[in-house]
């Protein structure tokens, strides 16, 4: 395929995914230190006051319960700071989903609601799903395919033949502001395209497995406080020095993932246990668990490159999101450029 067709089919993938990429970008970077940013834009329903006796687990989902009525949590998640509030999702008879945030100092229900109530966990199912559930995470797998695309294309077209990589990645500032835009343009997207390359297939490696599973929608469940706390302990014997992460009720179990710090920052350990008459089901220690998005999520969120991995995929999102706006804006200045002549000849006598 020559250069011509490459630009052309670059142009095209572009034009057509640029909102879905923009999207993607935008709530990725809002999710690179998504508890911090949520205290941040809310610290009315995302802060706890840190002050009284810290309640449980079990007290916490009993409080979400009785603040919506008809709806059940179906998963909680633990604090993730000091000054952090649980955060709980519910489910109802027809599966609609309501959010919650529990003050863990006194139990108090900061807020309630559906996912505009919590701008940065309606980023992450955006992010995730476009909060369109199978389908939307199969226009997101589509998206990584068209940023794949967009880099291999790009860099086929920008390979220079015979003059220097240095010299093929300047910026001209003194040309005018359409072509300073397309050097721009051209420029960052040759220097992000590794990592543009990196992020589009861990992403993929997270979706696509999910795609293939077939995921049943959560089992509700009215277990008291006390038998959630009685079994959630009946877990920690399994993990005893271990961190909660989160934990879901289904039906009459409880799923308990741990933080498995050991292994790498995202990774679990899980234990299920029974809630009618606690028993262990299973515990799995995180180094034993084969699940591929164990892996690969530090990766994608940056997590594995120490304290500058975040703050790099920040930054590159943020780019991502600008080759989106940009991109659009020179086919449409040059479209526009190609009509002014023909306009021009039009008025001439």
């Amino acid at each position: 395929m020559n250069r011509a067709r490459m630009l052309r089919l670059h142009r095209i993938i572009g034009l057509a995914m640029a909102a879905f990429l923009l999207v993607q970008a935008l709530s990725g970077a809002m999710l690179v230190y998504r508890g911090p940013l949520a205290r941040l834009i809310d610290p009315v329903a995302m802060t706890s006051s840190r002050s009284g006796v810290r309640i449980s687990a079990g007290a916490a989902v009993t409080q979400a319960n009785r603040a919506t009525p008809g709806y059940q949590v179906t998963r909680l998640f633990a604090p993730d700071a000091e000054d952090a509030t649980y955060f709980v999702q519910l489910y109802n008879s027809d599966a609609a989903v309501r959010y919650a945030s529990i003050d863990p100092a006194d139990g108090a229900v900061l807020r309630h609601g559906g996912l505009l109530a919590f701008p940065v966990e309606a980023a992450l199912q955006i992010h995730y799903r476009l909060m369109a559930g199978k389908a939307g995470m199969i226009l997101v797998a589509f998206n990584g395919l068209a940023l794949l695309a967009m880099v291999a294309t790009g860099l086929a077209f920008w390979w220079p033949r015979g003059g220097t990589i240095r010299k093929a990645l300047a910026v001209r500032w003194t040309l005018s502001p359409r072509m300073v835009l397309r050097q721009c343009h051209r420029t960052a997207g040759v220097v992000l395209a590794a990592i543009l390359l990196f992020i589009a297939i861990t992403g993929l490696l997270l979706i696509v497995p999910e795609l293939m599973e077939n995921s049943a929608a959560p089992v509700s469940t009215s277990a008291s406080s006390v038998a959630i706390d009685r079994s959630f302990a009946l877990a920690q014997t399994a993990f005893p020095d271990a961190a909660l992460r989160d934990l879901r009720l289904d039906g009459d179990r409880l799923i308990v993932n741990f933080h498995a710090p050991e292994r790498n920052d995202r990774a679990i350990h899980r234990v299920i246990v029974t809630l009618a008459q606690p028993r262990i089901v299973s515990a799995s220690h995180a180094s034993t668990n084969s699940a591929l998005w164990m892996a690969v999520l530090p990766l994608h969120a940056g997590d594995a490159f120490g304290p500058v991995g975040p703050t790099l995929l920040l930054i590159v999102a943020l780019l991502l999101a600008t080759l989106a706006v940009s991109g659009p804006l020179m086919w449409w200045q040059a479209k526009a450029a190609r009509r002014c002549p023909a306009t021009t000849r039009k008025r001439m006598p």
